[in-house]
């Protein structure tokens, strides 16, 4: 004998979740609900790389892959049509891996190399992006994404309120540096980096970097066979004190045997000067502008020409 389940008690509240759902797809769909950055490290790596898997990306010029370091960059000083999956905390490797099974064909992709690289690829992430459930969902309704979650976009938009203007004059922006707020703080942070850096690289350093290599050119190689796109690999100035320590050296010097130049493209350094940061290795905010320009003014015209400033082409693998 079956029992009657009644239907009507819950019947009204689903109801109700469909409308709501459905309204707020609606409105994030008419643009009136404006995206979110992300309120943590965390969430701004998931926001950046969700992005690049779920959105269009046909008017793509270029990507950039890597750490903080790179991440620190902002890529609207670099030109549009750029696109940055560097993340916090990360390093190449992840980005690597989503440009490879992305359906995108970017014609260049930008890579720091430097010693983030033993982080190693975050599988985690990947998983979350490629679950084959959400991975759907995200597709198609863009409100299941991690750029829209409500107290995102609320906390969001009151920080960006509050965002100091990212065309302010050098001196302006200087001024709102924690170097120059809190310069003792600040130099103490950069001196703890300069300690460390001023170690020559272990054995077991150079051991992580060298497998971690292996693996970025089997990627890369991959990227190569399966898009044609131009891999271009580069590093980020650092503090200038850090960037003359013999560990800085060592490992741009071990970067560059297992990358030689006759077989992977690397970005000509800029010219010298000084690098200013907070804390050793993230560029504050001027200086970081005028390495974001610098890699405008040498990758954005190869995608028409096909060469790098003066330097000859060389293929990536």
């Amino acid at each position: 004998m079956f029992v009657k389940f009644p239907l009507r008690p819950i019947l009204r509240p689903v109801l109700i979740f469909l409308f709501i759902m459905s309204f707020y797809q609606v409105l994030v769909s008419g643009g009136v609900l404006p995206a979110s950055d992300g309120v943590s490290l965390l969430q701004n790596n998931i926001v950046k790389t969700q992005r690049y898997v779920y959105q269009d990306n046909s008017d793509l010029k270029m990507v950039m892959v890597g750490s903080s370091l790179a991440a620190n960059l902002n890529i609207k000083d670099i030109g549009e049509g750029v696109k940055s999956i560097a993340l916090g905390g990360g390093a190449s490797q992840t980005g690597l891996e989503i440009v490879k099974r992305s359906k995108s064909k970017p014609p260049i992709v930008l890579v720091e190399i430097n010693d983030t690289i033993v982080r190693k690829i975050d599988t985690e992430l990947m998983d979350s992006l490629y679950h084959p459930i959400f991975y759907w969902l995200r597709q198609y309704l863009p409100m299941m994404r991690e750029e829209y979650r409500p107290i995102s976009i609320f906390v969001d938009f009151f920080k960006s309120r509050s965002k100091p203007n990212q065309k302010m004059t050098r001196e302006a922006l200087d001024r709102l540096e924690g170097r120059y707020l809190t310069p003792e703080l600040s130099q103490k942070s950069i001196q703890t980096i300069v300690d460390i850096q001023s170690q020559p690289l272990s054995k077991q350093d150079a051991e992580n970097i060298k497998k971690e290599a292996e693996f970025i050119k089997t990627q890369i190689a991959e990227i190569n066979k399966n898009s044609g796109a131009k891999v271009v690999l580069f590093d980020i100035p650092q503090e200038s004190r850090v960037n003359a320590a013999i560990r800085r050296k060592q490992v741009q010097e071990l970067a560059k045997k297992l990358f030689p130049s006759d077989r992977f493209e690397w970005l000509p350094p800029p010219k010298e000067r000084e690098w200013r940061t907070n804390d050793g290795v993230h560029l504050i905010r001027s200086d970081a502008r005028d390495f974001a320009e610098f890699l405008r003014d040498q990758l954005l015209g190869t995608v028409a020409t096909g060469s790098l400033g003066t330097a000859p082409r060389k293929e990536s693998l």
